[in-house]
């Protein structure tokens, strides 16, 4: 017979009597039962080992339960805002301070509202007027509403990117080189500014763009020399505009002055001829009346005043006497002075 076959009185090949691994696994059992039956006050066994072990379980218990109360304390910082889902579905945003979310229930995603984020953008462009254009843009923004940043659109940074390239392309394939490289750089900047918001609006992606910045606009390397000079001539251009200018500036005022002062000595003179001649035409009609009674002597008289004001301011006379071919000088400067010196000499020797 087999040592372990039935009728062998459980007996090992040695004749020794094996353990009953059941009745072992019996007890382990039975012991489990009494100790968890001890705990929550109930089942049978040793009283006295189940009152001792109550006082640990309750502490580990306190020790739970403060751990999972501790665990759902969050802070969040003043430039920050928290958004808050439960069982993974958005249930709401709060602000700055101390809160409390139920740990495994809620989560809290803290997002950076006040920090002006930046993006930049680089890329090869063809323009309006068909030439190639490398441009570089800084694109500044900021989170406006963290609970559409997070949850209407994946990949914010990339979608910014993406964003701002699209609108970059549109309004510099619409503009001319000259536009981009130097003209037109504030009007590009925010018409792209524009487009950005335009294709952003139906993401509801919670984001607000700040400003859009040209920060370098040039032509390929390849072209680079003759874009070179045309600048430089258009900038010659602007220097020889600017001097030309200045001389304006400088010239037409001092021609305008020369001549309203020209223009104002014409009027004085206008006036005083004017006025002289309304003062003879004055005279003359005086003069016509004793003119009508004495004809001759009134004609002697205005020759003789006439003679006495012209001689008056001359220093010497050439008299043609009538009949001979001889001219009479007269000195009349010396003969005044000579007329004048004895007078004073005189005076002195009275003195």
């Amino acid at each position: 017979m087999a040592w372990n076959e039935p009728g062998n009185n459980n007996q090992d090949p040695w004749g020794k009597k094996r353990p009953n691994n059941n009745n072992d696994l019996d007890d382990m059992i039975k012991k489990a039962g009494e100790k968890i039956g001890g705990i929550f006050g109930g089942g049978s066994g040793d009283g006295k080992k189940s009152d001792s072990s109550k006082p640990f379980i309750i502490i580990g218990l306190i020790v739970l339960v403060a751990f999972y109360v501790f665990k759902g304390f969050y802070t969040v910082k003043e430039a920050e805002k928290a958004v808050i889902t439960r069982f993974g579905a958005y249930d709401r945003t709060v602000g700055p301070g101390l809160g409390w979310a139920p740990f495994l229930i809620d989560r809290v995603y803290k997002v950076d509202v006040n920090t002006q984020l930046k993006k930049e953008i680089s890329g090869t462009i063809l323009t309006k007027d068909k030439n190639i254009v490398d441009v570089d843009f800084t694109i500044v923004y900021r989170i406006d509403v963290p609970e559409d940043y997070l949850f209407n659109v994946n990949h914010q940074d990339k979608t910014i990117e993406q964003v701002a390239e699209a609108a970059i392309r549109q309004t510099v394939g619409q503009s001319l080189i000259d536009d981009v490289l130097k003209d037109n750089k504030t009007r590009i900047m925010d018409d792209t500014l524009v487009e950005m918001e335009k294709i952003l609006e139906p993401y509801n992606m919670g984001v607000e763009i700040y400003e859009v910045n040209m920060t370098e606009s040039k032509p390929p390397i390849d072209v680079r020399p003759a874009f070179d000079d045309v600048t430089s001539s258009i900038s010659d251009k602007k220097r020889y505009v600017q001097e030309a200018t200045a001389y304006q500036n400088d010239k037409l005022p001092k021609a305008e002055g020369q001549a309203a002062r020209i223009i104002n000595e014409a009027e004085a003179y206008k006036s005083q001829v004017v006025e002289k001649a309304r003062g003879e035409v004055a005279r003359f009609q005086q003069l016509l009346p004793e003119y009508e009674l004495a004809p001759e002597v009134t004609r002697k008289r205005l020759y003789l005043e006439t003679v006495e004001r012209v001689l008056s301011s001359v220093s010497k006379v050439v008299i043609d006497t009538e009949g001979s071919s001889n001219l009479t000088y007269l000195p009349l400067d010396k003969i005044v002075n000579k007329n004048k010196s004895p007078k004073s000499n005189g005076g002195q020797n009275n003195e």
